[in-house]
């Protein structure tokens, strides 16, 4: 699979952590940030198909992979995450908050309260416990980043389910506060806010109806979500923090 070119964007030993690491989105940051020098820490729920990207990836960039079976949502998640990079590495310099929960599409009047909670956990509560862990490894680093993959339905709700868009709204006040407390120890947070990228999940039929409210007239590609995230992994976005930096083909440039 091809990774999208980035000159001049090296990420040389540093240790990179990515959750939702098994498949799409996920599996494309981790290839990349490989690919452009980084050891990693995969993270996902399934173990088979984390196992075989960390394969392919120590197969194709001779990086050290670190494989992690991995909940986000639960309680111990946050000290899971330091030992493994304590014990491999005895550091943190980039942690990537991917993993992400199906979305339902449903209304108002079909959503009950316990509806938002997942989603509100994997994409909320479970970046917060990792990174309030992960903070002290981090602060050691050289050069620590925070990068939450978020949406452009977290920027402009509508469209989609009331957990993902509510979870994914709250996510961009979490990357904002996180930054806005953490700068202070040299941790730049930011976000990327991907539009319609053409993933496992979500139905084509979905992607039907997006496609038609990109300028660009495609569905993005994973990779190039991943070109985002290794650009504000890397020192050329060193003076970058509390931001959100949006790949959806301008689908939300006014009058496009």
């Amino acid at each position: 699979m091809s990774v999208t070119a980035i000159p001049g964007v090296r990420l040389d030993d540093r240790v990179a952590l990515v959750t939702g690491a098994a498949r799409g989105m996920g599996a494309a940051h981790a290839r990349t940030l490989a690919a452009r020098g980084a050891d990693l820490i995969v993270a996902d729920l399934d173990a088979a198909e984390l196992s075989a990207v960390a394969k392919e990836i120590r197969d194709s960039t001779g990086r050290r992979v670190e494989c992690l079976e991995l909940d986000v949502t639960a309680p111990d998640v946050g000290e899971r995450v330091v030992a493994v990079a304590n014990d491999n590495w005895g550091r943190l310099d980039i942690l990537v908050h991917n993993a992400g929960i199906m979305h339902d599409w449903k209304s108002l009047g079909d959503t009950p309260v316990e509806n938002l909670r997942p989603y509100l956990d994997v994409n909320v509560l479970g970046p917060y416990a990792i990174t309030r862990a992960a903070a002290p490894l981090l602060a050691r680093s050289e050069a620590p980043r925070v990068i939450f993959i978020s949406s452009q339905w977290g920027q402009v709700p509508g469209g989609h389910s009331y957990g993902y868009m509510v979870s994914k709204t709250a996510q961009l006040g979490l990357m904002k506060a996180l930054a806005s407390e953490l700068v202070s120890q040299k941790i730049l947070v930011n976000a990327v806010a991907p539009g319609a990228i053409h993933t496992r999940m979500v139905p084509d039929d979905v992607y039907a109806e997006e496609l038609a409210a990109v300028p660009l007239g495609r569905l993005g590609d994973a990779h190039e979500i991943a070109a985002a995230v290794a650009f504000l992994a890397s020192d050329g976005a060193a003076f970058i923090t509390g931001q959100t930096l949006a790949v959806n083909g301008g689908a939300l440039v006014v009058g496009a």
